[in-house]
């Protein structure tokens, strides 16, 4: 053995000589194993005689963790001073990486899995339904999208895959929401916004139409759709920047959503609206792309701010 400065003590099962140290060591200077070894008992041996060696990284690895060669093409872990070492490939949609101090295979941006499987993520509803899919809740991760993916509830009319971004259906959930939320997204599975920031992502990766469904109190149907939809970055307040014409319907629904057009997005906390003698997002109680005094376009129903919109 050697004196030193430093007594934190390797072992094998703790072959960095981390339990109970500091990371300075400080004050605990004493006799240590030489490099190479650690301490068995009383007796210092060789790093390679401990059960969890791996002679071709020459360390030792802590009982309860995982290893993973440079290349990525070996995982060892260590249970119980038994060492296990297995084939470990990444997938190609993938790459070896060191993150937060742990090298393993990570999948490419646009990919969800462990790294050894990787599936390409949705980028909307249109593409759940390219894939045979169903009405239901599907992670998808817009083109360009910074954070992570994010569950939205897809709609499917025929071969058409519609992203739903607002429903209302009771009051369960107040639609009366700062700016924040509205950013953020809010509610639960019966009545949500998705937020947005979200919106934003979701409408300027590709051409996308806007469809409108709403049902009275007393069980009547209508919808319309509109050509063209995309909205506009927080920058611009996320003003309604396309809105095509009113191509497919039944009965009045949306007919003056055209009054929204070209307007930025409005809160109770953040007035973007037209009217000089009220806020059309407090005096309405909900967040939209208010104009003047028709902030909202729906005033023949009843229900009218329990609307279903989707984007696809």
């Amino acid at each position: 053995m050697i004196y030193g400065p430093c007594s934190c003590q390797a072992t094998c099962v703790d072959p960095n000589g981390q339990s109970g140290c500091n990371s300075d060591c400080l004050g605990s200077e004493g006799c240590t194993c030489p490099a190479g070894f650690v301490m068995q008992g009383s007796d210092c041996i060789n790093v390679s005689e401990c059960e969890c060696f791996v002679a071709e990284a020459n360390l030792v690895i802590p009982s309860g963790e995982i290893s993973v060669n440079e290349d990525c093409t070996q995982r060892c872990s260590c249970n119980n001073n038994r060492l296990i070492c297995e084939n470990y490939i990444c997938s190609t949609d993938a790459v070896c990486d060191i993150r937060n101090e742990t090298r393993q295979c990570y999948c490419n941006e646009g990919y969800e899995g462990d790294g050894e499987t990787c599936e390409s993520l949705y980028t909307d509803c249109q593409a759940v339904n390219d894939a045979g899919h169903g009405d239901g809740v599907y992670t998808i991760m817009p083109t360009g999208w910074p954070a992570s993916p994010f569950n939205v509830h897809c709609k499917m009319h025929g071969d058409e895959g519609w992203t739903v971004f607002q429903r209302r259906t009771d009051d369960d959930i107040s639609f009366y929401q700062n700016w924040t939320s509205y950013k953020d997204g809010f509610g639960n599975s019966r009545n949500f916004w998705l937020g947005n920031e979200k919106l934003y992502y979701l409408t300027n990766q590709a051409n996308y139409k806007l469809r409108l469904d709403i049902t009275t109190p007393e069980g009547t149907s209508f919808y319309s759709e509109f050509s063209e939809f995309q909205i506009e970055s927080e920058d611009t307040n996320y003003k309604m920047n396309k809105l095509g014409s009113r191509t497919r319907f039944n009965g009045s629904a949306g007919i003056h959503l055209d009054t929204n057009k070209g307007k930025p997005f409005s809160t109770y906390d953040r007035d973007n609206d037209a009217c000089d003698n009220f806020n059309c997002a407090e005096k309405h109680r909900s967040g939209w792309w208010h104009y003047n005094d028709y902030c909202s376009y729906c005033y023949s129903y009843s229900n009218c701010y329990y609307f279903q919109y989707s984007s696809s």
